[in-house]
């Protein structure tokens, strides 16, 4: 009997907590597209996830994870122009600038979704100005 209420115990708070440990985001000034994140999937698998992995977690001491806290100290808050910008000009490592911006807006896109920002109809452009105006908010 005390084996069943601990585990019932157990399963409770892990429902209680569940919330608390999802990381869900809100994308204010635009959306990202079903069609753009599977693009910037294809993309990221292709051009990041040797060192960032493919689940976001880096696989590499010099590449940051690209969810969780580290998404969340690093992506929120401030114009997505910022991060595009930034991720337009270093990445891939020593091949900054070598994809298209539209390319880089998919990645970015991608991203976003792994972290939890909802599809919408729309897409990311592939323009850092244009960018200006988004922002990355935790629910």
């Amino acid at each position: 009997m005390m084996k069943l209420e601990l585990t019932t115990l157990g399963l409770v708070f892990a429902i209680l907590a569940a919330p608390a440990l999802a990381q869900d985001y809100t994308l204010s000034g635009g959306g990202i597209g079903e069609e753009q994140i599977e693009r910037g999937e294809d993309a990221f698998m292709t051009n990041c996830a040797g060192c960032h992995g493919d689940d976001l977690r880096s696989v590499d001491s010099n590449a940051p994870d690209l969810r969780g806290p580290v998404f969340a100290a690093g992506w929120t808050g401030n114009p997505l122009s910022e991060k595009f910008e930034k991720i337009v000009s270093t990445m891939p490592p020593g091949r900054g600038g070598s994809l298209s911006d539209q390319t880089y807006a998919d990645i970015v896109a991608f991203i976003l979704a792994t972290n939890g920002v909802p599809a919408t109809d729309s897409e990311l452009p592939g323009d850092a100005e244009a960018l200006d105006g988004y922002t990355v908010t935790e629910n």
